[in-house]
């Protein structure tokens, strides 16, 4: 028989790759199976909090799974060689009976009378100078922390990956049958053979769901826009600030990344499933975002987007399917789903009945940026490597050697957002306008494709389409397109 594997992921997220990760570490045979491109749907689009787990109600798996998740993330971060930083977090407001509930919350969830700290203003407004008028107490929960929400869930995959794993990327799955207790995956003219099946595929949980003969769920897409400012607004905010949450959510926040912007918002709007940001939620963002802060300058803004976030209910998830034991659940994994990962991986295991000791563990080489070393070893490895001293995104000061690194690692990138993800090429102030061919035709040297199957982002997103005259290698002799991230609007 065709080799089986015990388990396949549906979802290349931060929660498929963070159970791919543990599986495959404790010697699990394992795929993962991915529409586009690892960290492509709600992963990407996210705030990169690690909620220290007061929000949430008590008794709820998003208590039960952020707390741990939280407790567990700088391990696995350490581990990874994933920037981790623990900048704690304040909810801020004018209604102290709030801020004592929240309080008292998060010692229901598990977190310590020392993790959280009730202020006045007298206080605050020493810890946060700039601080709005109208705000005078809130809630400082120090464990609260920031990632790279997208280059955490790429280099978990990776590590599953160099512990045996196996991936699909790209892949449309076309039909799934289940016979003599096998599931057969029909996609990109290939039959995958697995066991076990675990659908963490986020957006299209209900199409896989409806493949495999489970439970299907009603699925509430909101969309959340978001500004990014330049690095330039970096000392605004030194922690992650949030109003006092209301049904919605969170509220709007302004929160430093570990690239060194400031992110600020979300807004909640129910929706489809489609990533575009409004005048009028972008408004929405600029007026609530100034309630917590003075000389907020969104003038700094070098970039808009938005992210979908699916919700079920109130709650998580995470089930054994009751339709096929052999089917585990996994959905409506809004905030703090990204907290909650590592838990939920721990969880998912003990589910399958597994023992979680860990066997034996290959670590990931970390991603690193020439920028970013000491001047003495900068320029040994220029001398070793003379790629590393060829910028190719002024902006972020990304070079040729760091995007080659990236796309000579366990898994294969073909797509010009999939390098920014990794190296951040393309994530400054111009946002890809005077670097965009220029990676495009490292990736297409690297893989030994034409430059016009290199893909922005999803299949049928190629950058250039059409050779005018010459050499195509030549990103000025061919007629090329370029989806503005600002209108959608298509340049060519």
């Amino acid at each position: 028989m065709e080799n089986v594997f015990d388990i396949a992921i549906f979802g290349g997220g931060v929660i498929g790759s963070c159970i791919f990760s543990e599986l495959c570490r404790i010697g699990k045979n394992c795929i993962i199976i991915e529409k586009n491109d690892f960290a492509s749907g709600e992963s990407k689009a996210n705030s990169g909090i690690v909620h220290a787990g007061f929000d949430a109600m008590p008794n709820t798996l998003k208590a039960k799974f952020n707390v741990r998740g939280s407790n567990l993330y700088k391990t696995m971060c350490k581990r990874l060689g994933v920037p981790y930083k623990q900048i704690g977090a304040y909810v801020l407001g004018n209604n102290l009976d709030i801020v004592k509930k929240l309080y008292d919350r998060g010692l229901q969830n598990g977190l310590k009378p020392s993790d959280l700290e009730i202020l006045q203003r007298d206080e605050l407004i020493k810890r946060i100078p700039n601080l709005n008028n109208n705000i005078n107490c809130g809630l400082f929960a120090k464990k609260s922390a920031i990632v790279s929400p997208y280059l955490l869930n790429i280099c978990l995959a990776e590590e599953g990956v160099i512990n045996g794993g196996k991936y699909r990327t790209f892949f449309n799955t076309e039909k799934i049958e289940y016979k003599n207790n096998l599931f057969y995956i029909q996609g990109n003219n290939e039959t995958i053979l697995a066991r076990t099946i675990i659908n963490a595929s986020g957006f299209g949980y209900n199409e896989i769901a409806k493949m495999l003969n489970v439970e299907q769920y009603n699925i509430n897409f909101r969309r959340g826009e978001y500004y990014v400012l330049d690095h330039s607004e970096k000392d605004i905010v030194s922690a992650t600030l949030f109003p006092l949450p209301s049904q919605k959510g969170k509220g709007v926040l302004i929160t430093p990344t570990v690239d060194g912007n400031i992110l600020v918002g979300p807004n909640a709007t129910t929706s489809e499933n489609i990533t575009k940001t409004t005048l009028e939620g972008l408004n929405e963002i600029k007026l609530k975002s100034n309630n917590l802060i003075n000389n907020l300058n969104l003038k700094k803004t070098i970039r808009q987007f938005a992210g979908i976030r699916t919700c079920v209910d109130d709650d998580f998830v995470v089930e054994k399917s009751k339709l096929n034991n052999n089917v585990i659940n996994i959905a409506g994994i809004c905030s703090p789903g990204l907290s909650s990962a590592p838990a939920i991986a721990e969880y998912v295991v003990k589910l399958l009945g597994f023992n979680s000791k860990k066997v034996s563990t290959n670590k990931i080489k970390p991603y690193f940026l020439a920028k970013d070393l000491p001047k003495s070893k900068y320029e040994m490895l220029v001398k070793k490597d003379p790629s590393f001293g060829k910028i190719i995104c002024k902006c972020e000061m990304i070079t040729k050697g760091d995007i080659v690194f990236a796309l000579n690692r366990p898994i294969k990138v073909l797509t010009i957002d999939g390098i920014k993800r990794r190296v951040r090429a393309g994530m400054g102030r111009c946002q890809s306008g005077f670097c965009l061919d220029k990676v495009a035709k490292i990736i297409a040297k690297e893989n030994n494709i034409s430059v016009f199957d290199v893909l922005k982002e999803y299949p049928n997103s190629q950058i250039f389409v059409n050779e005018i005259k010459g050499d195509a290698n030549d990103w000025y002799n061919c007629y090329w397109r370029w989806t503005c991230w600002y209108g959608g609007c298509t340049f060519g």
